[in-house]
């Protein structure tokens, strides 16, 4: 089946949200929102892009190679837009907040952010906001949204900060500080000791899944002695330390994570 029929149509209003579900093992790894036929459109999308590194169309197009065909549910229909991207979220963070269902949404939804603890909720909404006048150092800002997970133990979070990272090494050289930022959070302050570019220092990469290219040959990442010897915080990243970026003005280019704050 590749469309509905008009009484079909009919019957889903004026918008409704969807499912795409891997077969072979019954998991959704798709949610959208969409109108007339878009939960159809996505298999088209992946044969007009064969050699997609989407990970979505990927999915798709493993599906097709193993001889299955995607599964596609209507999770509800009848919507308005604003419902339809209010549900459209609700599900995506829903999902994502359980680690192994594996969505291939690249972002959470429309006017959303993901779904959180009570706790981690009261510590990033009840967060002290930094204030300009705050900051005494130089400081990079590293977002990792996508690589922060809840309950990951301090080295994973270190590796996570540290690298790899497209920047100047004569700008980070000055960085006294690294805030590692996850939905406007500081979770994780670090003071960088020394810089390397990850072509020649190959066997230090911060993480295994770090792979070289000559797009990546030439970033950077830092390591933290103070840290890798376990001696305590110093004054200024306690102070730091999981206090909220939100009312900063910083760079919020979606191609590169990092940003300096007091450079």
């Amino acid at each position: 089946m590749d469309k509905f029929s008009e009484k079909s149509l009919i019957s889903l209003g004026a918008y409704y949200v969807y499912g795409l579900i891997d077969p072979r093992n019954k998991q959704i790894f798709y949610i959208g929102k969409g109108t007339g036929n878009r939960v159809f459109e996505h298999e088209r999308e992946s044969l007009a892009s064969p050699e997609s590194d989407r990970l979505k169309l990927k999915t798709i197009s493993d599906i097709k190679a193993d001889g299955f065909e995607v599964e596609k549910i209507i999770i509800n229909a009848n919507l308005s837009e604003a419902e339809a991207f209010a549900a459209e979220a609700a599900l995506i963070n829903a999902f994502n907040y359980i680690s192994d269902c594996g969505l291939t949404n690249i972002v959470a939804g429309h006017h959303s952010s993901e779904a959180l603890s009570v706790e981690e909720y009261e510590k990033q909404f009840g967060a002290v906001e930094l204030l300009e006048e705050d900051i005494k150092h130089k400081i990079l800002v590293i977002k990792i949204n996508r690589l922060y997970q809840r309950g990951m133990d301090p080295d994973t979070l270190y590796d996570a900060v540290r690298g790899v990272w497209r920047a100047s090494m004569n700008r980070v050289k000055q960085v006294d500080y690294v805030f590692g930022v996850y939905n406007s959070l500081i979770v994780a302050v670090y003071k960088p000791t020394q810089w390397f570019v990850c072509k020649d220092a190959k066997d230090r990469l911060p993480r295994q899944d770090i792979v070289l290219t000559s797009k990546t040959e030439d970033r950077l990442f830092f390591v933290d002695e103070k840290y890798e010897k376990h001696e305590p915080m110093d004054e200024s990243e306690r102070f730091y330390l999981y206090k909220s970026i939100a009312g900063l003005k910083l760079n919020q280019s979606a191609q590169n994570p990092i940003t300096y704050l007091n450079m």
